[in-house]
């Protein structure tokens, strides 16, 4: 599958998410750069092989939230979906992220419903508009793609990861989460991301079956910040914490 096939649905999924995507373009401070590099083996191009930090430092918790939900659970989480993905995992990825196919409870009204649970990628460009690259909320065209992308090389590892709101869809046990991460893979477009591919967007679990059921993750046309830059917004820095090195989790 390309990176193509946006379909009408993802329109308004993009006008609520994109608020958050557009922080992303102008706070941020340090020095890091990523630790990996994109090289050639004849002549093609070939993404970084990062190793994914196992470590997670959690700065910040909330007792209010659910069971299975606190920063160090939704980061070991998103860390076991970042490992399937990038060992191209089948098995685990359909255990870890699910796409639903029917209306989210309570059903929506009765002349139609929007997806509830989705799967975008997409391009920030320099203007703040972001386009979509590609959109599923069907389970087995998205396991379709992650095996696409793994023929890619995509490799991706986990900064930082913030909760956002518990409640979603009326659900207490449906908890929302930001991140920041680097993402490469042999047929993205140069500069993406820029040097340090950085990746950023939003998702959604739902605590009593551990499982990941909206994700959304755009990069930004122009972009040259660190590592370090563009986690900052997300978690306070611990001491002596460096990008790569171990997840960062709050509340």
């Amino acid at each position: 599958m390309a990176e193509g096939g946006a379909t009408s649905g993802v329109l308004m999924k993009a006008a609520i998410l994109s608020i958050l995507a557009l922080v992303f373009l102008s706070i941020g401070c340090g020095e890091d750069r990523s630790a990996g590099e994109s090289h050639s083996v004849g002549g093609k191009r070939e993404p970084v092989a990062y190793q994914e930090p196992t470590q997670v430092i959690v700065t910040s918790d909330d007792a209010t939230l659910p069971d299975g939900c606190h920063p160090r659970q939704v980061a070991e989480l998103v860390i076991s979906f970042v490992n399937a993905f990038n060992s191209g995992d089948q098995a685990s990825l359909s255990r870890i992220f699910f796409l639903s196919e029917g209306p989210s409870p309570p059903d929506f009204s009765e002349r139609a419903y929007d997806p509830w649970s989705w799967y975008t990628v997409g391009k920030v460009e320099s203007g703040g508009k972001i386009e979509s690259g590609f959109v599923t909320y069907d389970q087995g065209e998205l396991l379709k793609y992650f095996a696409e992308r793994h023929r890619q090389g995509e490799q991706l590892r986990l900064l930082k990861v913030s909760l956002t709101q518990t409640g979603l869809l009326g659900k207490r046990d449906n908890v929302g989460f930001v991140y920041v991460l680097n993402r490469d893979a042999r047929d993205l477009e140069p500069g993406l991301g820029g040097p340090a591919r950085i990746a950023s967007g939003q998702g959604a679990i739902n605590c009593k079956n551990r499982r990941i059921f909206a994700w959304r993750m755009d990069m930004m046309a122009e972009d040259d910040r660190t590592d370090r830059e563009a986690a900052n917004w997300l978690c306070t820095d611990p001491p002596g914490w460096k990008p790569g090195k171990a997840v960062v989790a709050c509340a």
